[in-house]
């Protein structure tokens, strides 16, 4: 009686950590189901009539180039992709590029690129508001530095460009020297990543220069000098060596 007694005893024990356990897998679930809840009513806070619009307008972009479907799926998680690269701190073109290359890119050019990437911006009220400050910054630092040249490459600016301190790359902004720096890639394609060095003076260059060394897979690759007191953006997109 006492041995029977016993094993009831376990098996009551087991029952009772499998009942816990099974509760906090569900209280888990629960919780990650109610997280992506929460999101889903952030990026779509007008449900079904936003995915709708949104798929609409990625046709009316492509031209009806794809089918519905296909349209839905590209928008709904471009627009994941917009919410959750806010939340680490900015959703750039590039981003959006990154994220359409295994599976979509091949249905956009440069133009319908950058009318969905405005779009699905324009929907992202975090994401358009960290844009317009940093718009807001540009214009801040055109005002602060009206001497600031508006071309791609500093005039006054010689040796290779980029590479030494007498010929800087030209932003308008040091948030703009981070986004220029983000899209830069090796000759092969890879990402670089970066580190600030410090900032600096030329003879040749009147305002103040920051360096940064570029590394690719681990490895230092280069160091390149920008400075960001100037008017415009520089736009040329550059290529570093492996």
């Amino acid at each position: 009686m006492t041995t029977i007694l016993i094993i009831i005893g376990i098996v009551a024990v087991i029952l009772f950590i499998s009942a816990m356990s099974k509760g906090e897998q569900n209280q888990n679930k629960s919780e990650l189901q109610d997280l992506l809840a929460k999101m889903h009513e952030e990026i779509f806070p007008n449900g079904k009539k936003d995915i709708d619009d949104g798929t609409n307008e990625l046709l009316r972009i492509l031209n009806h180039s794809i089918d519905e479907k296909t349209a839905q799926d590209i928008f709904t998680k471009s627009a994941s992709i917009c919410h959750l690269s806010t939340m680490k701190g900015g959703f750039t073109k590039e981003r959006l590029k990154q994220h359409l290359s295994p599976y979509a890119l091949q249905h956009f050019n440069e133009n319908t690129l950058s009318k969905f990437y405005d779009y699905v911006l324009s929907k992202n009220e975090k994401a358009s508001a960290l844009n317009n400050l940093v718009e807001i910054t540009r214009e801040f630092s055109k005002a602060s530095n009206p001497d600031g040249t508006d071309k791609d490459e500093m005039p006054e600016g010689y040796g290779e460009f980029g590479l030494i301190i007498n010929n800087p790359i030209p932003t308008s902004s040091i948030p703009d020297s981070y986004f220029y720096l983000r899209r830069l890639r090796t000759l092969n394609g890879s990402e670089v990543t970066f580190d600030r060095i410090g900032s600096m003076n030329a003879e040749n260059i009147k305002h103040t220069i920051d360096g940064y060394n570029l590394s690719a897979n681990g490895k230092k690759i280069a160091t390149v000098y920008i400075c960001p007191y100037n008017k415009n953006q520089h736009k040329k997109h550059q290529k570093v060596s492996n």
